[in-house]
């Protein structure tokens, strides 16, 4: 069977660790601990799986907190059990740098020194790609791991190698794991640890999908399948290889082309369709006995399936050519839903005050007017909760959070992959469905001692701001001019975030809720005219790239935040900034809720000296982390000084800045280290200059009406006479480096 590159590498490394560990009892990191152990695994169960941090902290900072005094030995259990989990992934997913980075995390909580054995290290650059679950349910795959060495190494010696050599029995003893723990979050780990021991036995595919998918487009090929899909997938590569005499990967043309083609044509999505309390009529029993969904708007003739926006925008005004233009645009958009969008293979969920019901779209809608015009627009559904509903209040808050709303037909796409799950469907829930789930917990990345180095700051303050981010989703960064706030904003972000998903706004005292979010703008129109159009602005496109990628982290830096008027700006957005996931209907589109996806954190700069942060409104100081940057305190004080010794240059700057502020005995006038953090302070005249034409007007402007001269108490003269040892004489050089 063909594999991508370096998977025989990473393979044999997983062996050597995964394998080699349970026939031996030891660890490939430090051989003479007995990490892998029945003592050790149940140790790790009692801490990890029995113990479940339900905290909303990242899976690195719940994990250290479970093995807080644990064993040497059953760090090392974790850490190798980690290996096994992310060595696999390609770089795209998980990077070298960031697979060491955690590793070396792990082992750095135990009391000897540990590292990631030389060997071992090149198979850490992967060669499959695991899809977006493998990145979201670590905690799953790691739950399995655990519980899976705990049950090997309770077995003897013998049983175990059996196990260990025969990849049919295995795979039954993985999947009778998941089956125990009653979610299948973790099953992508069981598909890919089964073809990393037995490569010539399973494929390298990580999706149950996938591997169903593949099945139904090759079933000509299997006169007698199994209903075993990896036998079937064994049975099918085999076949192919012999028909073609080449190498088979169904990842690889032309075998790509044609499974792809059997799969979901379009982007799977998850709808909401009203039964319960319709006018007050209860449609569900009936939609669940014959197999289908409606909706109504009787007032409505027949519409055809597939019609276009304008045709039932048309239709829609002339039945109820009285009702409001907001009433007939909502009709319009649901009935465009569930006539064109929702399409044969989505998911549809329905419910009642007590019961939740998830089926799958098996066909076009159709117009059955014989049972009356309430529910005479219909589209075939296969119910999978008929004889066992869901119990809405056992449902995860964030789901819950979107069951509610009033509008007939709605995208829940956004947890439609739990309610599937739940419902038993996981097998027909596509990788882009998966994909925008919002229910599985977002990852940071640690703050790292490289970050530190490269701002200067220390690294648990980095620390403590970026768990503050996490926990809050919107955080300030406050303090007077120079104090790096936009330049720290940004580090962290892109930090945090990555350069492609992170976006920088500046507010102005004229910006406004349209430019923020979403308004009337000018277009061009037919004819070179100029009509409006509703049209989003840089908060909503965001948002609209974070759902559709909620594994990943998106930054919104707000610059200068506190010059705008926060509360026209943000309108009922503020609602949002406190309940994510809870959609409301907004000025411009009340035809189609919006929320906020929890993977959106907000940054914002405040320049003190322009606004004071006692004039920031309640409602803004409530939703937002507060972090002040100021000069005569850390992590700013001393930072001038630490980046002048850094390169070796005399603390002179520094010194002078320090007698500044002590002068000005300001904290929101005081003057940050970033103006003299520049290059231009190293050409002869240079501090001079910048004293001259950035300092001094900026104290002016602060000082005036005061009564003091400026130049004389905060001239550098003035200053130089104050610090020890002298200066050189005015307008010499002054030594800086580039920033």
């Amino acid at each position: 069977m063909a594999r991508r590159p370096d998977g025989a590498e990473v393979a044999a490394a997983v062996q050597r660790v995964f394998r080699g560990g349970l026939l031996s009892g030891k660890s490939a990191l430090q051989p003479e601990l007995a990490a892998w152990t029945d003592a050790t695994a149940s140790e790790l169960r009692a801490r990890f799986v029995d113990q479940p941090d339900e905290s909303s902290d990242t899976f690195l900072v719940k994990l250290r907190r479970q093995l807080t005094g644990a064993p040497d030995e059953t760090i090392a259990l974790a850490a190798e059990l980690l290996f096994v989990n992310m060595a696999p992934l390609v770089p795209e997913q998980i990077g070298l740098p960031k697979k060491l980075e955690i590793l070396g995390e792990v082992l750095s909580w135990a009391d000897r020194p540990m590292d990631v054995h030389p060997d071992l290290k090149p198979a850490l650059k992967g060669f499959l790609h695991g899809g977006q679950g493998f990145l979201n349910y670590r905690w799953a795959q790691f739950q399995i791991l655990v519980l899976l060495v705990e049950r090997l190494a309770g077995t003897e010696g013998p049983e175990r190698e059996e196990l260990l050599d025969d990849p049919w029995r295995f795979r039954t003893l993985c999947f009778d794991i998941q089956d125990s723990i009653g979610h299948k979050k973790g099953r992508a780990q069981i598909h890919v640890l089964l073809f990393t021991l037995f490569p010539d036995w399973f494929q390298p595919i990580a999706s149950a999908h996938h591997k169903h998918e593949i099945l139904k487009a090759f079933a000509e090929e299997l006169p007698d399948p199994t209903a075993n899909d990896d036998k079937d997938l064994l049975t099918l590569s085999r076949t192919l290889e012999a028909q073609t005499g080449q190498p088979v990967d169904f990842y690889d043309e032309p075998w790509v082309g044609r499974w792809r083609k059997g799969a979901v044509q379009h982007e799977q999505r998850g709808w909401l369709v009203r039964g319960h309390n319709v006018d007050g009529h209860d449609f569900i029993p009936a939609w669940l006995d014959q197999g289908y969904c409606s909706v109504s708007w009787r007032e409505a003739p027949e519409i055809p399936a597939g019609a276009t926006k304008q045709q039932v925008r048309q239709a829609v005004a002339e039945a109820v050519p009285e009702a409001t233009a907001q009433m007939r645009a909502a009709a319009a958009y649901q009935l465009h839903v569930f006539l064109t969008v929702m399409q044969p293979g989505d998911l549809v969920v329905t419910v009642t005050p007590d019961e939740v019901h998830v089926g799958t779209v098996q066909g076009p809608p159709t117009y059955d007017p014989s049972e009356g015009l309430d529910n005479a627009r219909r589209l075939p559904v296969r119910w999978a909760t008929a004889e066992r509903p869901l119990v809405r209040a056992d449902l995860p808050e964030k789901v819950q959070a979107r069951l509610p709303l009033p509008p007939t037909v709605y995208d829940i796409s956004s947890v439609a992959a739990e309610l599937a799950e739940r419902a038993g469907l996981e097998a027909v829930v596509a990788e882009e469905l998966a994909d925008v789930d919002v229910t599985k917990p977002l990852e940071l990345p640690p703050v790292t001692q490289e970050l530190a180095d490269e701002l200067l700051l220390p690294l648990e303050w980095l620390r403590q701001t970026a768990e503050q981010l996490q926990d809050q989703l919107q955080l300030v960064l406050h303090g007077p001019p120079g104090t790096g706030k936009t330049h720290v904003a940004r580090a962290l972000a892109r930090h945090l975030a990555g350069p492609d998903r992170m976006e920088l706004i500046q507010f102005h005292p004229s910006y406004t809720y349209e430019d923020f979010f979403e308004g009337f703008r000018p277009v061009r129109g037919d004819g070179g005219s100029v009509v409006f159009d509703v049209l989003p602005g840089p908060f909503k496109l965001l948002a609209e790239r974070a759902r559709k990628d909620p594994a990943n982290p998106y930054v919104l830096i707000i610059d200068e935040i506190n010059r705008a008027n926060l509360a026209k700006v943000f309108g009922e957005l503020y609602f949002l900034l406190e309940y994510r996931e809870e959609p409301v209907t907004t000025l411009y589109s009340p035809h189609d809720p919006f929320h906020l996806p929890g993977n959106l954190f907000l940054i914002g700069t405040m320049n003190t000296a322009d606004r004071s942060i006692a004039l920031v409104d309640a409602a803004m100081r409530r939703r937002f982390a507060f972090r002040r940057l100021s000069p005569e305190k850390p992590p700013v004080q001393g930072l001038l000084a630490r980046w002048l010794h850094a390169r070796g240059l005399p603390d002179t700057a520094a010194r002078l800045l320090d007698e500044l502020n002590s002068r000005l005995g300001d904290a929101d006038r005081a003057i940050g280290p970033s103006y003299l953090m520049k290059p231009g302070a190293a050409r002869p005249g240079g501090l001079d200059l910048i004293w001259r034409t950035q300092i001094l007007p900026l104290l002016e402007d602060q000082l005036h009406g005061t009564g003091v001269d400026v130049e004389a108490e905060y001239g550098l003269d003035s200053l130089r006479a104050a610090v020890a040892p002298p200066d050189p004489p005015a307008g010499s050089p002054f030594p800086a480096v580039e920033s």
